[in-house]
């Protein structure tokens, strides 16, 4: 049984960090994703496709730590997500985090300044970064999707 959404996108959601609450033992815990609503909205029960193409459900989401039932552009917030055909652990999610990429860039700029005076450098790489983050977004966010066709 193939999964896939259909219908149009209607939000975006960027990846900060992943955590998984409530484990003990041999009590299973939550997946959540931290991170940020980033265009449109976010509802439960919302299908999220990961930038490699696997689905994840919204099962809950939280705001400033109470209980929502959308969320909307700009607002931070955490989900509670299961996988769908899938068991997703915190690496296969990490992998898409903004907070990654960030890192990646910086690394990628200070090597490419690396000759440069401190002062200069760091204005340099500040400035690279946020342009080369605004080209790569798009590459790491997971899109909402309201319907799901088997």
């Amino acid at each position: 049984m193939d999964l896939e959404v259909s219908g149009e996108s209607h939000g975006k959601f960027v990846l900060e960090h992943v955590f998984i609450i409530g484990a003990r033992f041999i009590f299973k815990g939550f997946l959540v994703l931290a991170g940020r609503v980033v265009e449109g909205e976010l509802r439960i029960g919302d299908v999220l496709k990961t930038p490699d193409g696997k689905l994840l459900i919204v099962k809950s989401i939280e705001k400033g730590r109470r209980k929502v039932e959308k969320a909307v552009a700009g607002e931070p917030i955490g989900v509670q997500v299961e996988g769908l055909g899938w068991k997703p652990k915190p690496e296969d999610l990490e992998k898409h985090s903004v907070i990654k990429l960030i890192d990646k860039l910086r690394k990628d700029v200070e090597k490419k300044y690396s000759h440069m005076p401190k002062d200069a450098r760091q204005r340099l790489v500040e400035s690279e970064v946020k342009l080369k983050l605004k080209e790569e977004i798009g590459k790491i966010v997971f899109e909402a999707y309201s319907h799901m066709k088997q």
